[in-house]
């Protein structure tokens, strides 16, 4: 008896040990705004309404790690993306559509497996996007087209070497017959010194259900952080057969949608459709609690083409944005937002936010964030 009391005390404290080597986190964000819309609607009518942010995705999410010993620790992450303004799940309803990964961390960096980011997305969004690839549809549509934001049934690598930072992915596309069809291989590379960050990279996706039709997309950014001003600038080069560019690019008109729905005009899979793009900006601390950002966003596209329209040509389309962030906290934020977003052509089709088929569109919204 003597001995199983003391096999109990012993695992006991194992058991305390490996709880007090191991740590989980919960965190989110909740954003929410009121939005001024023009042509909102078919007739073109305007529109406010209460909307999921113009800054940040609401989000609920859980991360922990374990340390394993010997410099070796196991990590994961599950991340639920929801709209603030109703309650409702978004990435198509998924319970944790934005994260879902698990993996390991040592001296020879990290390896995760599950639903991630694309290295692409979170060079953009982490580093070089002057909105940091802001949660409205018309501050996003460039960045998020040329890298597609995340991907489930992925395999990451990222690792720190001195100044560089290098990441690499490859999505299985799980088709029965074919390693090819359905994947994607993503890859993101960043210097920095000083004030100074250069990056860049390459991410080809491979048509689900025909392995001939690839979305190729190359980007080089840049930014300098002068102290209370920071500048940034990047290019994209699109080269599109499998249609996810240009369901990207029209993504649809509900700001809350969380790039999950596309438009109603899908694009045409098979054609060979060309964007180049770029963006600038800058962001300017004007107090400790005032920060001023500025971008513009540009991209001209060739051979676009959707399957209720055929072939409509070439295109052009740019947006003009302007956001003033007051920080009551560390954790909370009062916002407004403003821009202007102009297409020509045959990019008038994919101009988020104007069902109605104008060239144009205005939003202006002012809303809460708070990070928890």
């Amino acid at each position: 008896m003597k001995k199983t009391y003391l096999a109990l005390a012993i695992a006991g404290l194992a058991c305390t040990s490996a709880f007090a080597q191991s740590n989980v986190t919960i965190y989110g964000i909740v954003d929410t705004s009121i939005h001024y819309l023009s042509n909102a609607n078919a007739q073109g009518n305007s529109n406010v309404r209460v909307d999921n942010g113009a800054i940040a995705n609401s989000r609920i999410g859980f991360k922990g790690t374990e340390d394993l010993g010997g410099g070796l620790k196991a990590m994961f992450q599950l991340e639920n993306g929801f709209s603030s303004d109703n309650g409702a799940m978004l990435q198509g309803g998924s319970l944790f559509g934005r994260q879902s990964w698990v993996g390991l961390q040592g001296s020879l960096g990290k390896i995760r497996m599950g639903r991630q980011n694309t290295p692409l997305f979170d060079l953009l969004a982490d580093h070089f996007d002057p909105l940091t690839v802001g949660n409205y549809a018309s501050n996003s549509w460039l960045p998020a087209a040329g890298t597609l934001i995340r991907t489930p049934n992925m395999l990451r690598y990222d690792n720190d070497f001195g100044p560089v930072s290098a990441s690499v992915s490859w999505a299985f596309g799980e088709q029965a017959g074919s390693l090819r069809t359905g994947s994607q291989f993503s890859s993101a590379l960043r210097y920095t010194v000083g004030g100074f960050a250069i990056g860049g990279g390459y991410q080809q996706t491979v048509s689900a259900t025909n392995s001939s039709y690839k979305d190729k997309v190359w980007n080089l950014s840049a930014s300098y952080d002068f102290g209370p001003a920071k500048v940034f600038g990047g290019w994209f080069n699109i080269k599109d057969q499998t249609g996810l560019t240009g369901a990207y690019m029209a993504a649809d008109s509900d700001v809350s949608n969380g790039w999950t729905t596309a438009s109603t005009v899908a694009a045409t899979p098979g054609n060979q459709r060309k964007d180049n793009g770029f963006f600038l900006g800058s962001s300017y601390k004007a107090t400790n609690a005032l920060t001023l950002t500025g971008a513009f966003y540009y991209d001209k596209s060739k051979n676009v083409s959707y399957t209720t329209l055929g072939n409509v040509g070439d295109g052009k389309r740019y947006a003009v944005v302007g956001w003033a962030d007051y920080a009551l906290s560390k954790r909370t934020q009062l916002y407004t937002t403003i821009d202007y977003n102009k297409a020509r052509d045959a990019a008038v089709y994919e101009l988020t936010n104007s069902p109605s088929g104008k060239n144009s569109v205005t939003t202006v919204g002012v809303g809460i964030r708070h990070i928890f």
